[in-house]
């Protein structure tokens, strides 16, 4: 992940905050800079566009997301359909943790497709795979296309976290993701 300065993580952060409460129209970098305590020219040292701030902040909170997960699925002390719960608890707490998340995601279904994102998401999904054909050789998953899956997951996690119906609790909200991925999965 890019290494980011002080002043950046400031602005990222600042930013994340503004966007998740208001529209992106309404979101003024000068409101930004100030929020981050730093010059509105010193912004545009970062950042050459609100859109490009804007992806910045998307795009730092999914890499914090997969390294999150990877650092479950690297533990050699549990098997794969634990490791498959902690994906898909940390996804879940990533996106339900405070509301600028779900509302910085739902705004956010269209991301640019430049290699950075494309390597990313191929990160994700590759790791749901690796668990999920680990899974399959441990003789709990049942799955022909593992591949597949592994965008399915996140797709769906995304999607009940953003519309979900009225309030859930964050354990009854894991439990019903969880019991779809093991039910489809054909979890022994």
């Amino acid at each position: 992940m890019k290494k980011y300065s002080e002043k950046e993580i400031r602005i990222l952060e600042s930013a994340g905050v503004m966007f998740a409460e208001k529209p992106y129209h309404k979101v003024l970098l000068s409101e930004v800079a100030k929020a981050a305590s730093v010059g509105k020219g010193t912004l545009y040292l970062y950042f050459e566009s609100k859109e490009d701030l804007y992806f910045a902040v998307l795009f730092r909170e999914f890499v914090m997301l997969v390294n999150k997960m990877e650092q479950s699925v690297k533990r050699e002390d549990i098997g794969s359909k634990e490791k498959m719960s902690c994906i898909v608890r940390e996804m879940v707490r990533h996106l339900a943790r405070k509301a600028s998340n779900v509302n910085l995601v739902s705004r956010g279904l269209i991301c640019p497709r430049d290699a950075d994102w494309e390597e990313k998401k191929a990160e994700l999904w590759g790791l749901i795979e690796s668990v999920i054909i680990s899974g399959i050789n441990e003789g709990v998953f049942k799955d022909d296309k593992p591949e597949l899956s592994a965008i399915y997951i996140p797709g769906m996690i995304r999607s009940v976290c953003i519309f979900k119906p009225g309030e859930i609790s964050f354990d009854d909200l894991c439990k019903h993701v969880l019991g779809f991925v093991f039910k489809a999965l054909g979890a022994a």
